[in-house]
């Protein structure tokens, strides 16, 4: 995540409520933006996911979004960039054994990707066959691993452009309500959108939807604060 705001993308969490994908992205006309899903909470996965859509916003500007060629073009770039081939390659195991798994915890760690992520590569990179990969993949389901793998990093990486930008602009004497009011949208969902972590929706959020125009408004408007905040830091 650090690695895409330090290049101009904000990355932002959508209301729990409205969240049905993993993530998704597009490009606003000042900066790309990567939206998030709040409700997963893990670290290992949400880095996927970040990985998987930087893939799109290089690869896919042109291209329909949800099809299938698309959607594994972006799968094997972030398995690239996470899991690069020339290094990980001698470190996946060959075999699905009882020490193949301590192996498949240590690289978790080592690399911050999911041992799902791990048993791809091992699959995609001729590591592991066909059989061995499925029965693993069927092991992690027995275990209940598919939805919540265990693991040692258990807060998610957080964006900080955004909330950074808030910030230098206070510091400005730019108060936030006037920001909201520039954005002309409800100050809830500003908030959120500018939020480092995840929020838990209040019940007047029911109808907040990321996928709204208005919403879509205030996420387009959003790195304009990010450039006057850069301005101002610069001053």
């Amino acid at each position: 995540m650090r690695a895409l705001e330090n290049h101009g993308v904000l990355v932002v969490f959508s209301p729990q409520q409205t969240a049905s994908v993993d993530a998704y992205s597009f490009d606003s006309r000042l900066r790309p933006v990567v939206v998030l899903n709040p409700v997963k909470r893990d670290y290992y996965r949400q880095r996927f996911d970040v990985a998987h859509e930087l893939g799109h916003l290089i690869m896919h500007s042109d291209a329909e979004p949800g099809g299938r060629a698309v959607e594994e073009q972006a799968h094997r770039f972030a398995s690239e960039l996470l899991m690069p081939a020339s290094v990980i390659t001698d470190l996946l195991p060959t075999a699905m054994n009882r020490g193949a798994w301590v192996t498949l915890a240590k690289l978790k760690e080592q690399w911050g990707v999911s041992i799902q992520a791990l048993l791809f590569r091992a699959r995609r990179l001729g590591r592991l066959g066909d059989v061995s990969y499925r029965n693993a993949m069927v092991t992690l389901s027995t275990r209940g691993w598919r939805r919540n793998e265990p693991g040692l990093i258990t807060a998610i990486e957080q964006p900080s452009l955004l909330p950074r930008a808030i910030e230098l602009l206070e510091n400005e004497g730019i108060e936030e309500l006037s920001l909201i009011e520039q954005c002309r949208v409800p100050a809830e969902l500003f908030r959120l959108v500018t939020a480092r972590t995840p929020q838990t929706p209040e019940p007047d959020q029911a109808d907040t939807d990321l996928a709204t125009p208005e919403s879509r408004k205030v996420v387009s408007l959003l790195p304009r604060l990010s450039a006057r905040a850069e301005n101002k830091s610069d001053a």
